[in-house]
C-alpha cells in the first residue's frame, strides 16, 4: 500500500475507563498493537499533558508516513519502538488499543509505571530507538 493512502486515524485512543483527562495530571496510558501472526506488542507510557499527549502519537505516525523525522531538533529525530509499532499497524491493518489507564500522584509514579508494565508484560517500553529512513527496512521484533 502507498504510504499516501496509509490512514494514521486507525490509531485513535479511546477512554473506555472515563479516566479524567485533565492537563496537569500524570496520566499512564496503554499502547497495544497484535501483528498478523498474533503477536502482541505493549507499551505503558505516561504524560502531563492530557489528551493533548495522547494525540501527538497521531501526528508522530503521520511524520513517519511523510518520511519526518520525530522532532526538528538535532539528536531528537528518532523514534522509539512503539511508534514503528503503530506505524506497521497502520500499515498492515492490525489491531491497536490506545487507552488511559490511571492517573497517578508522582509519588509513585515510578512504583505503579513499573507494575503495569510487568503485569502487562510491555515489550516496547525497552525498544531501541530508530530513524525514519529505516522505516521500510524493520519490523517491530527488529527492536526489541
Amino acid at each position: 500500500m502507498p504510504q499516501d493512502q496509509i490512514d494514521p486515524i486507525a490509531i485513535s485512543w479511546t477512554n473506555p475507563r472515563n479516566i479524567p483527562l485533565a492537563e496537569g495530571k500524570i496520566l499512564l496510558y496503554l499502547i497495544r498493537v497484535i501483528d498478523a501472526a498474533g503477536t502482541e506488542y505493549s507499551y505503558i507510557g505516561q504524560t502531563k499533558q492530557g489528551a493533548k499527549g495522547l494525540q501527538e502519537y497521531v501526528k508522530d505516525v503521520k511524520k513517519i508516513f511523510l518520511g519526518k523525522p520525530r522532532k526538528a531538533i538535532a539528536g531528537k529525530g528518532k523514534y522509539r519502538a512503539v511508534h514503528l509499532a503503530l506505524a506497521k499497524a497502520c500499515e498492515h491493518g492490525w489491531p491497536v488499543e490506545f487507552y488511559p489507564l490511571e492517573n497517578v500522584g508522582a509519588a509513585l509514579l515510578e512504583k505503579i509505571e513499573q507494575k503495569r508494565m510487568a503485569e502487562l508484560r510491555c515489550n516496547l517500553n525497552a525498544g531501541r530507538n530508530w530513524q525514519v529512513e529505516d522505516y521500510g527496512s524493520l519490523s517491530v521484533a527488529d527492536l526489541l
